[in-house]
């Protein structure tokens, strides 16, 4: 059973505590990074890196509801439970797509619902099928930078730093690219346009958020932009919605 990385936004130490403990009971498998202000979670914050999202309402300084409006604006897949003593905010909860509000004191049936509902989330994630050592794989297309040709290889560049080799050609993995954020602006490439921080005119190429350059055929440069802005547009109609 994969193991679920969760985030746990909650001020006050004693609710922290009861919180860690009933995740630790729990069978679904998960590990807890804590921030104890909305502020912290912001800095922090990176799309694609946790499964789920716990997020108390009332702290102090900027408040639940204000730093998952934020956080909507980064990442718009992540699952969000709201941890409250009121129901007060409904409203907002349905605006920014949360999955339920967990009240206090905790009750184990709830940490339970919310890590279920995570996990099923989790296993029907849009993925990558490869087959390695006799077996099929799947990764997340939410950690795939892009994918590379190399003779008879295909490299698979993950926002994790780590990169995985496969024994095939990127033209048999076209299929199961249709429908999703990829592009590709070179025969041996193939880009995930979420992980895209801008095109060089001059260098003809993506710039990706490693840093790295995936270069764009000249004949394909105006395909590259009317992409990558249509998905830059279709991602904030998607908050603002």
């Amino acid at each position: 059973m994969e193991e679920l990385h969760i985030a746990i936004c909650e001020d006050t130490q004693s609710e922290e505590e009861k919180l860690l403990a009933l995740l630790e009971q729990s069978e679904i498998p998960n590990r807890c990074t804590v921030f104890t202000s909305g502020e912290a979670l912001l800095e922090a914050y990176q799309p694609q890196t946790f499964d789920l999202l716990l997020m108390d309402i009332y702290m102090g300084g900027m408040t639940g509801v204000q730093a998952v409006t934020k956080i909507r604006e980064l990442d718009e897949e992540i699952p969000i439970a709201f941890i409250t003593t009121s129901t007060d905010h409904t409203l907002e909860s349905y605006r920014l797509s949360a999955l339920k509000y967990i009240e206090k004191p905790f009750q184990k049936k709830d940490i339970e619902e919310i890590l279920k509902l995570a996990q099923l989330k989790k296993r029907d994630a849009p993925s990558l099928v490869i087959h390695r050592n006799g077996k099929a794989e799947k990764i997340l297309f939410s950690q795939i930078l892009y994918l590379e040709q190399q003779t008879h290889q295909v490299m698979i560049y993950l926002k994790s730093g780590e990169t995985m080799q496969v024994y095939d050609k990127l033209s048999a993995f076209s299929p199961q690219l249709v429908g999703q954020a990829f592009f590709t602006p070179h025969k041996s490439f193939s880009v995930n346009l979420a992980f895209v921080r801008m095109i060089d005119i001059e260098l003809k190429c993506f710039v990706m958020q490693n840093n790295k350059n995936v270069p764009i055929r000249r004949e394909s440069m105006g395909k590259a932009k009317k992409a990558y802005e249509g998905f830059l547009f279709g991602r904030t109609r998607g908050i603002t919605d």
